[in-house]
């Protein structure tokens, strides 16, 4: 069974897991994720199959506007809709507090690409060399006006 909850310390080991795994570069330290609990902007989800942490979402709320700050599904449960479902269900909780949401993506990151196109993000612009190794980031957003947007 699938459930999404707010994320705990004790889901830290298993979220810095499958950050690692699946950001080599970008990674987060443990320390980044446990900062994120003094955060009073951060918003932290996980998403549970059978009671284990699968993916995590993390995201900053500041007035209207939520900035997707790291997302990740374990490697081995990718490409089965887990992704989507997290996102479309942290959607549907923060919808109340805000209008829009934001992220940056890796260009070359397709798989992801798609998945957010998929759900409503538009590619705003092209961040020039955003990440650590040189390459270029596409910032896009989603604009929270209908509900159509988020239940898909």
């Amino acid at each position: 069974m699938l459930k999404v909850r707010r994320m705990e310390r004790k889901d830290l080991e298993e979220v810095y897991r499958i950050n690692r795994e699946n950001f080599t570069t970008d990674a987060w330290s443990k320390l980044s994720f446990e900062k994120e609990f003094e955060n009073k902007f951060s918003e932290k989800f996980v998403l549970e199959k059978s009671e284990t942490v699968i993916g995590y979402i993390i995201l900053w709320v500041v007035k209207e506007e939520a900035t997707i700050m790291t997302f990740a599904i374990a490697k081995e449960y990718q490409g089965k809709g887990y992704g989507e479902f997290l996102m479309r269900e942290t959607l549907k909780a923060i919808k109340g507090k805000v209008k829009k949401i934001l992220l940056d993506v890796r260009k070359t990151n397709l798989k992801a690409i798609n998945l957010y196109k998929k759900i409503g993000f538009k590619v705003i612009r092209e961040r020039k060399g955003y990440y650590s190794d040189g390459e270029n980031a596409l910032l896009m957003e989603l604009e929270l006006s209908s509900e159509a947007e988020v239940s898909g």
